[in-house]
C-alpha cells in the first residue's frame, strides 16, 4: 500500500513537470527519505538530497519536493555496453523510449554509421533521453567483418538476394569511411588514422576473427565477414588510440583472438569466445584459461560477454531450407558449457564482466541469459549491470553509484532484485540527473 501511495503521489507531483533539453538547465531540489538504497553489496536505509542534479548529504536551503520512498528498492540505472542501435534516425526515438522505460540510461555503440550518428545527435545525450558513447567506424581487413552487413545496407540489398549480388558485394566499398575502415597494412593505418579520428569517436573498435588462421583467411577473395585485422597491427592501433586518450574495444571469436587483444593492450573484449562451436571443434579453441583471465586482470581488460547470442545463433532459421532451418540444441549446449567454464575463470580472477546485447536487442536478453547460466547470483548480476556496465561505458563520469557527489540518477523497484532478479523489470520511478520521468 505504501508503494501505491508513493507512486500516486509522484504522478500528481510531477505529471506537469517538463523535462529540460540541455545539461545546462538545473532541476528542482529533492529530499528523498525512506527506501532501500543499493550500496554495491546490499540495501540500506538512507536519506539523500538532490541539488543541481547531484546527490548531496546536507539539506539545501530550499526543498522543492520531498519524496517518501517507503519500501522501494533504489538502484542506479542500467547500461548496455555493446549495441549497434543508436545511429538510425528512423528508430532512435523508439529505442530511447524503450531503453528509458526499461531503466537502460547508458549505451555503448561498438561500430555505427558516422553519418547516422550525426543525424541522431540531437536525440541522445541529453537529460530527456539516453546517453550514448560511439565507436564510429570499426577497423577491419579487406572483406573482413563487418563488411557484409555494412555493404548490404549501403547498397539497399535484401538478405535473401545475397547470392545474386555476391559479386557486387565483393567489390563494393560504399560503406568504407562511414561504418568501417580497411586496414590491411601499417601504411593503411598511417594514411587513414587522421580520418579515423576526424569523427571524434569516444572509443576505437577493432575486429579480430580467427587470428590463428589469419594468413590463410586473408588469401580468400570470395568470402566476406570471415576474417579480421592482422593481429600484428593491433599493438600499433592500441598505441595510437591510447596516445589520443581513447580506449580500444576488440571483437573476438576465439580464445586466440582474446589473447591477441589482451596482449596488445585492448581495454575491452567484446564477446566471450565460443558463441557457435561446431561439433568437430575442440572446446579449447574457445575456452579461456586461468592464464588468459590472469593476464586480462593484470592488464585491466574488461569483458562484455554478449553470451546470449549463443541462443540466437542456435535458434530455428525459418528463412532457410531443409536441415539448416532447424534449431541446433546441441550447438547451444556446447556453447553454454564453454561459456560457463570461461566465465568461471574470469570471475575467479576478478576480471570485470559487463552486460551488452549486440544485434539490436535489449540488454535484458543478456542479463537474464547470464542468470540462467548459473554463474552469477542475483546480487552480482545487479552490480554488474547497474555499476560495472555504466561505469565501463562512461568511465569519466560519476555514475553507477547512489553516492554523494554522483549524478542523481536512479530507478525505484517495487521488490528486491537480489532476492528475485525479475524485479529489475518492475520499475516504478525513474530519475536521470535530477529530473524525474
Amino acid at each position: 500500500m505504501k508503494r501505491l501511495i508513493a507512486v500516486a503521489a509522484l504522478a500528481l507531483l510531477f505529471g506537469s513537470l517538463s523535462l529540460p533539453t540541455t545539461y545546462a538547465q538545473v532541476g528542482p531540489n529533492y529530499e528523498f527519505t525512506g527506501g532501500w538504497w543499493f550500496n554495491g553489496t546490499g540495501f540500506v536505509r538512507k536519506k539523500l538530497y538532490v541539488v543541481n542534479g547531484v546527490f548531496r548529504k546536507n539539506r539545501p536551503t530550499r526543498i522543492d519536493k520531498a519524496i517518501e520512498l517507503g519500501d522501494f528498492y533504489i538502484v542506479p540505472p542500467f547500461g548496455d555496453a555493446h549495441s549497434h542501435a543508436y545511429d538510425n534516425p528512423k528508430t532512435i526515438e523508439n529505442i530511447a523510449v524503450t531503453h528509458l522505460r526499461d531503466g537502460i540510461f547508458y549505451g555503448l555503440s561498438l561500430t555505427n554509421s558516422i553519418k547516422g550518428k550525426r543525424l541522431v545527435a540531437d536525440q541522445v545525450n541529453k537529460p530527456s533521453s539516453i546517453d550514448v558513447a560511439y565507436a564510429d567506424a570499426g577497423l577491419t581487413v579487406t572483406l573482413g567483418h563487418p563488411t557484409l552487413s555494412a555493404e548490404v545496407t549501403a547498397n539497399g540489398y535484401s538478405w535473401d538476394s545475397l547470392g545474386e549480388n555476391w559479386s557486387r558485394l565483393l567489390k563494393s566499398r560504399m560503406a568504407e569511411g562511414d561504418v568501417y575502415f580497411i586496414i590491411d597494412t601499417r601504411a593503411d593505418l598511417e594514411k587513414k588514422w587522421s580520418q579515423i579520428m576526424a569523427s571524434k569517436p569516444d572509443i576505437i573498435k577493432i575486429y579480430l576473427l580467427d587470428t590463428e588462421n589469419f594468413e590463410k583467411r586473408r588469401q580468400s577473395t570470395n568470402t566476406i565477414d570471415d576474417k579480421g585485422l592482422d593481429p600484428a597491427l593491433v599493438p600499433e592501433i592500441v598505441r595510437r588510440a591510447h596516445r589520443s586518450k581513447l580506449r580500444v574495444a576488440a571483437h573476438v571469436e576465439t580464445a586466440a583472438d582474446f589473447r591477441a587483444a589482451v596482449a596488445a593492450g585492448a581495454d575491452i573484449v567484446a564477446h566471450l569466445p565460443g558463441l557457435a562451436p561446431m561439433a568437430d571443434e575442440h572446446p579449447l579453441r574457445y575456452e579461456l584459461t586461468a592464464a588468459d583471465a590472469a593476464l586480462a586482470k593484470k592488464r585491466g581488460t574488461a569483458v562484455v560477454a554478449t553470451a546470449w547470442l549463443a541462443e540466437r545463433l542456435a535458434a530455428p532459421k525459418p528463412w532457410l531450407s531443409s536441415a539448416a532451418a532447424q534449431g541446433d540444441t546441441a550447438q547451444l549446449e556446447r556453447a553454454k558449457q564453454i561459456q560457463r567454464r570461461s566465465l568461471q575463470q574470469l570471475v575467479q580472477r576478478g576480471v570485470q564482466v559487463a552486460i551488452g546485447s549486440d544485434l539490436f536487442e535489449d540488454a535484458f536478453s543478456e542479463a537474464f541469459y547470464l542468470q540462467r547460466l548459473g554463474i552469477f547470483d542475483a546480487r552480482t548480476l545487479l552490480r554488474m549491470w547497474c555499476q560495472t556496465t555504466s561505469q565501463l561505458i562512461f568511465p569519466d563520469r560519476r555514475i553507477g553509484q547512489l553516492a554523494l557527489g554522483h549524478e542523481a540518477s536512479l530507478l525505484a523497484l517495487s521488490c528486491d532484485p537480489t532476492a528475485d532478479f525479475a524485479c529489475t523489470r518492475r520499475i516504478s520511478i525513474r530519475m536521470k540527473q535530477g529530473r524525474l520521468f
